[in-house]
C-alpha cells in the first residue's frame, strides 16, 4: 500500500518536458510523475546536512558503478565514502605537488644566488 499523495501543477519548458519524458522507463520510473518524484527525492536527499557544507554530483559509468558495488560488498564502503576519500587524496596530492614545485624553485634560486659573483660595491 502506498502513502497518500497530493496532486500539484507544474510549469516547465518544452525542453525540460522532453528531458523528463526521456527518463520515463529508466530507474524504475513508469511515468512522468515517477520521474519527478525520483528527481525531488534525489535532490532533497543530496542536500548537505549543514548550511556551510556543499555537495558534489558525480556521474558514474557502468564500470565505476560495478567496481564501487564490489567495493561495497567487500568492505562496506559506500559510493559517498569512496568519493570523499578520493577527493581528500586528490587534495593531498595537489598540495604535495605544490610543495615539491616550491621546493625546486627555492633550490634553483639558492643555486643561482650562490653562483652569482659578489661585487664589493654591492656589499655592505
Amino acid at each position: 500500500m502506498t502513502a497518500p499523495s497530493t496532486l500539484i501543477s507544474l510549469r516547465i519548458t518544452e525542453e525540460d518536458l522532453q528531458l523528463l519524458d526521456s527518463r520515463v522507463g529508466t530507474d524504475g520510473a513508469r511515468s512522468r510523475s515517477d520521474v519527478v518524484r525520483l528527481a525531488i527525492q534525489e535532490f532533497l536527499n543530496g542536500q548537505p546536512l549543514l548550511s556551510e557544507m556543499d555537495s558534489v554530483r558525480i556521474p558514474l559509468g557502468r564500470g565505476d558503478q560495478m567496481r564501487l558495488g564490489h567495493l561495497y560488498e567487500l568492505q562496506g564502503t559506500t559510493t559517498q565514502e569512496a568519493a570523499q576519500q578520493g577527493l581528500k587524496l586528490f587534495i593531498r596530492q595537489a598540495l604535495e605537488k605544490e610543495i615539491e614545485e616550491t621546493k625546486l624553485l627555492e633550490e634553483a634560486v639558492a643555486k643561482a644566488r650562490a653562483s652569482t659573483i659578489k661585487r664589493e660595491e654591492y656589499q655592505q
